[in-house]
Formats: C-alpha cells, structure tokens, sequence
C-alpha cells in the first residue's frame, strides 16, 4: 500500500485525542510484551501516534470519494515513523487491539471535529487487522466509539487486511453482519496479493475491493499485464463493489483507468497524504 508508506507533507496540531471505550474487550495476553510492543503501547496512551490522510479520488471527475487514514508515529527521539518501523507490534494481540481502536477513534474524533466546523465529510478507511476482526467483541466495540463521538456509522470503512492470518478473514461474516446491518462499511484491503483473495470475495458481502499497487506495476507499458488487470477489474465491477486502485502515480495510469466508470484512485498522481484533514484536496486531477 503506498500510502502507508509516504511521508505526510505537513502536520498541525491534533485537536482529536481518541476514545475508547472503558468497557473495551482485551483479550489476555498470551505471553509478555517485547520492548517495542510495551513503547508502541505507551505511545499510543501518551498520543504520539497521529493520522495523516489521504484522499481517493474518482478517476473521471477527480472528485473526492473517501479518504484514507494512515497512522504514523512521531517519536519522541527519532521523530516521524512509518509504519514499516512498528507494526510488527501488532503480532501482540494486545497491542493489536489497542491501536486498531486508537485509530477508530482517532478517525472518529476527526469527523465529528470536522462536522462541528461545518467543513464536508466522507468516509474515512481504517484498516482492520484480522486477529482483531476476529475477536468477538469487535463489532460493539466499533459501534460504541463511533456512538461515542456522535458519527454516523456511514462514515466509517473498515478495510480488512489479507495476510497470512486471512483464514480468519474466512470466519468474519458472522461478527461483521452487525456492523454491516448497522451501515459500516467493509473493504478488502490489497487484493491480489493476500492468500485467500477470491475466497474471501465469495465469502464476505463488502462494499469495496482495494486493489493492491504491485498488480499495476507494469500497466499500462506491459500488454501482458493490462489484461489480466483489465480481467480483475471487470469482474469486480460486476460484483457491483467499489474498486479502489492503490498506487496511482502517473497520468497514463489514471487515463488507463479510466476505461472503467466506477474505478477510484489512490496515490501521489492524486495527493500525498496530510495530517490536516481539512486540507486534503477535495477536487484533484481529471484525466477524462
């Protein structure tokens, strides 16, 4: 995922500190904490970890469609981390619930700010780890914050990540009907690279499929590859699923793109990521 890998291009103070519920399920810890997971969960009590988000856009229009929030850590002795440098913590399951709900909440924190100075909203992605997906309290936990901070279900994705846990992705339908009845909305985050992918698209009933970066690589240079993307694609848009296509950084991919109406795009083409929420580009590039 790109975006999970590039740099914000500026921050500004963070005004949303996340809540969590107090009655927050954690399951007991199977073993003691590493260094890094034991800092890594001092450091989301102590707010060092802020979102910086990114938008995705409409490829025809270059209109806004949703955007994503990407959790980073300014630490304080070695200042801004990407991911790469500390969600191995999340092999804790402690620490793995710990900051999943930290993001919801933060991500929930920053709609209702947003709401209540009048500035537009739309859904905001956050992904989901499958060991947390599968803990049985997750759904009311998910419910409880966005309650918390007064936001509307509708403006909450959750993108479940395919990893070598996506077994449990398998079993998720029956605790994410509640969240589903409620209006959350589900995603299949990197597709074409996990371990299940057309699995789990027969298995969960989700409202958009996020098509990983290392399957465009060579379109639209490589004939070979543009048809068995363009395959991918069409058969997602019968689905009738959003299709969010991760990576996005040159004009002749977002013009090849085109090809399909209901294609969003994610990447540099469109924007970087910014810790300001209301500075992320509401129209971008339109390449039709």
């Amino acid at each position: 995922m790109d975006a999970r890998h590039a740099n914000a291009d500026d921050r500004k103070d963070d005004t949303n500190s996340p809540t969590t519920p107090q009655t927050m399920h954690t399951a007991r810890a199977p073993r003691p904490m590493t260094d890094l997971e034991r800092r890594v969960s001092e450091g989301l009590i102590a707010g060092e970890f802020p979102l910086a988000f990114q938008g995705i856009y409409d490829v025809k229009t270059g209109r806004l469609a949703r955007v994503e929030a990407l959790i980073r850590w300014m630490h304080p002795d070695y200042g801004l981390l990407l991911p790469a440098a500390f969600l191995v913590a999340i092999d804790h399951p402690l620490v793995a619930l710990q900051l999943t709900y930290y993001v919801i909440g933060s991500a929930c924190g920053t709609i209702a700010n947003a709401q209540r100075q009048g500035q537009p909203v739309c859904p905001v992605a956050v992904n989901v780890p499958p060991r947390v997906v599968a803990d049985e309290h997750f759904p009311a936990t998910v419910m409880q914050i966005a309650q918390l901070h007064g936001v509307a279900p509708e403006l909450l994705e959750l993108e479940l990540v395919e990893t070598e846990d996506a077994a449990r992705l398998l079993a998720a339908p029956l605790l994410t009907r509640p969240l589903r009845g409620a209006g959350v909305r589900l995603a299949i985050d990197d597709f074409g690279t996990g371990y299940s992918s057309l699995a789990l698209l027969s298995t969960i009933d989700v409202d958009t499929v996020k098509v990983a970066r290392e399957m465009l690589n060579r379109v639209p240079g490589c004939p070979r590859a543009c048809a068995v993307v363009a395959c991918v694609l069409s058969m997602l848009e019968c689905l009738d699923v959003a299709v969010v296509v991760e990576g996005v950084e040159t004009r002749a991919l977002a013009q090849w793109l085109a090809q399909w109406p209901k294609v969003l795009a994610q990447g540099f083409f469109y924007a970087r990521p910014t810790f300001d929420y209301a500075s992320v580009p509401v129209q971008e590039r339109c390449v039709v």
